[in-house]
């Protein structure tokens, strides 16, 4: 099922920038490039076709972001996943029924897997949608999904509510509250990239 060209305004999206990369050599996730085209390059531009209430990258001021892209940060910086989701999340200021799609700047496959999240429409009382991928054992991928934004800022600031802060937060733990459907996709479009072995499986399966 292919994707409309035309962007959608109930669509919006976070791209979370990723930790310091130690098990690349401490690369910017966002800056590595796969068949010439920098991760976040490659991840907001699939995304841009499809989001016309506005995509947010979580970055560190460094890292140059597409034309286009909003950027914000955590504050104070490297504060995790779920920090950075809060903080994108504040910064699209979207309504409530907004579609928001989150996802990892070290998720190339998301053009794959975004038609299946996004179609079909989400049915009444569920928030969100998520892959569930992975070898060798599927697992739920919260960090490749979309979410409606009243249901994601809801979970959000009952954890600050609770916990004092999202901060170091695990994103299952706060994102397994929702009442989300989950979607089975194929193990390579939602490899992530963690080692330089991922990053050659990635320039392989690029190139085929």
């Amino acid at each position: 099922m292919g994707l409309s060209p035309v962007a959608r305004a109930d669509v919006a999206a976070i791209v979370v920038g990723g930790g310091g990369g130690e098990r690349l050599g401490g690369v910017s996730k966002p800056d590595l490039t796969l068949g010439g085209v920098r991760l976040i390059d490659r991840v907001c531009g699939a995304l841009l076709e499809v989001c016309g209430a506005g995509c947010v990258a979580v970055v560190p001021p460094i890292v140059r972001v597409p034309d286009g892209v909003r950027r914000t940060l955590e504050d104070p910086p490297n504060g995790g996943p779920l920090a950075g989701i809060d903080a994108g999340l504040r910064a699209l200021s979207v309504g409530d029924d907004v579609l928001v799609v989150v996802v990892s700047v070290d998720a190339p496959g998301v053009g794959a897997f975004l038609p299946v999240l996004l179609e079909p429409a989400l049915g009444e009382g569920v928030e969100g949608r998520i892959v569930r991928g992975g070898d060798p054992e599927r697992f739920d991928q919260y960090l490749m999904g979309i979410y409606r934004a009243g249901a994601l800022r809801r979970v959000l600031d009952e954890a600050e509510a609770s916990l004092g802060s999202v901060r170091g937060v695990g994103v299952r733990r706060v994102l397994r509250a929702l009442a989300l459907e989950r979607v089975g996709v194929s193990a390579d479009v939602c490899r992530d990239i963690d080692t330089p072995a991922d990053v050659a499986w990635w320039e392989a399966f690029l190139g085929q």
